[in-house]
């Protein structure tokens, strides 16, 4: 493990040095997402009290071996993805320089709103939320005995989007229309606290990051360091109140809020538990488990077909913990330590080619292939901690299969007449 951990050090020293941590980089979320998995565990594991553990399925009481060949799996998985990304910087080295210029996503210097103009939409927005709910919840919003009132509501879906884009825009002209922004927020807070829907959660999080666009380097970073735990403490909170209350609505969750003012702790430490701790225990169980690891499983595993052409539906219930927990994908690439080899150092080539490639879109402003990669690979990284490999490197199908979709409409585009500036909206 030692030496592991040299190589390890030795290339993140030589990757990150100088390089700017970035909101939107595939190659960064997986290597910070996994350290802090490690950091997680290790101190869950050697330091929260034993009594207190949550320990879900039995799987948190292993052995020291057993802990230590875990760890190593991960540091594995780390060191060879690390190896890719350094394989890619090499091959082409534009990489490592755009990796050391700070990107801003949007440039708000030049940007200019019409803040008059989008504060009568978060008012007409506004409104329209308030009546939807109404017409879906009315008097049940406050207390209710089940949790959800009506099956298949036909509004709820409008307004929650709704309420993203309320809270976007609040965030937006909170500078200029502060009494605005802050009741426009605490109307859609309001209403996911009473809902008991974790979109309470998103909502705090879109008016949050609209309104640190506008602030200044120093100012969002501050801004971040407080807005990051407040964050993961209120979801912890969102999560904990339908479990806690007696009843359902903003009566019977605010109650429980004061009678059970623990539960902010419990459910926060819960939340993190099974966010960065549960997947490595599953991963562990995993690779104890996994006994029948064959080259037909790998084939079967990887291979792109719906499940229905191949023999997934014959293997899928052997690939199981239990009933309810599937196996991890690093844990099932564990048992093929050899073909892992190739498989983490060719991820990390290709996250680094699409982490290249987000960052060049961004650079020249464009937005839409960008993101959509991001998510697709945000996707398999937070998959492949808790779920089985077949339905985590789905993801880097769809992701080569966007790259790709996005070449051949780039290649269309210029044996076609230009005929209007909207035909650059998909390729450039």
């Amino acid at each position: 493990m030692a030496v592991i951990l040299f190589f390890l050090f030795s290339l993140v020293g030589i990757l990150y040095w100088k390089r700017k941590i970035f909101l939107l980089s595939p190659v960064d979320v997986f290597v910070l997402f996994f350290a802090g998995v490690l950091i997680s565990t290790l101190l869950y594991h050697n330091f929260y009290p034993r009594y207190e553990k949550f320990n879900f399925f039995q799987f948190d009481f292993i052995g020291k071996n057993k802990f230590n060949r875990t760890f190593f799996v991960y540091l594995k998985m780390l060191l060879l993805f690390l190896f890719g990304v350094f394989i890619y910087s090499v091959v082409n080295k534009s990489y490592f320089v755009l990796a050391k210029q700070r990107i801003k996503i949007i440039d708000t210097r030049n940007l200019k709103l019409d803040t008059n103009q989008i504060s009568t939409v978060i008012v007409i927005i506004a409104l329209l939320c308030v009546l939807l709910v109404y017409i879906d919840y009315g008097s049940l919003l406050f207390y209710r005995a089940d949790y959800i009132p009506n099956d298949n509501s036909v509004f709820k879906i409008i307004y929650q989007n709704l309420f993203i884009v309320l809270c976007l825009l609040s965030g937006a002209v909170y500078r200029t229309n502060r009494s605005l922004a802050l009741t426009a927020f605490c109307i859609a807070i309001i209403v996911g606290i009473g809902v008991g829907s974790r979109s309470a959660t998103i909502y705090l999080l879109a008016f949050g990051l609209s309104y640190s666009v506008f602030l200044n380097r120093s100012r969002a970073r501050t801004f971040y360091i407080f807005f990051i735990p407040f964050v993961i403490l209120f979801f912890g909170y969102n999560i904990s109140l339908r479990l806690e209350a007696n009843g359902h609505g903003l009566i019977p969750y605010l109650k429980v809020t004061l009678e059970k003012p623990e539960i902010l702790f419990t459910y926060t430490v819960m939340n993190i538990y099974y966010t960065f701790i549960f997947g490595f225990y599953a991963t562990s169980e995993t690779i104890h488990l996994y006994k029948n690891a064959s080259i037909g499983n790998l084939i079967t595993t990887l291979n792109p077909l719906p499940g229905r052409l191949t023999n997934w539906y014959s293997i899928a219930s052997k690939l199981r913990i239990n009933e309810i927990a599937p196996f991890t994908a690093i844990g099932e690439l564990a048992k093929y330590p050899v073909f892992s080899v190739f498989y983490y150092s060719l991820l990390g080539y290709y996250f680094a080619a699409i982490d290249y490639f987000i960052k060049n879109q961004l650079v020249r402003k464009k937005y839409l292939w960008a993101v959509l990669q991001f998510l697709l690979l945000v996707l398999y990284v937070i998959h492949s901690f808790e779920y089985n490999l077949r339905s985590s490197h789905r993801f880097i199908y769809y992701s080569i299969a966007l790259y790709l979709l996005y070449f051949i409409l780039k290649g269309l585009k210029t044996k076609l007449p230009r005929k209007s500036s909207n035909s650059n909206l998909l390729t450039e």
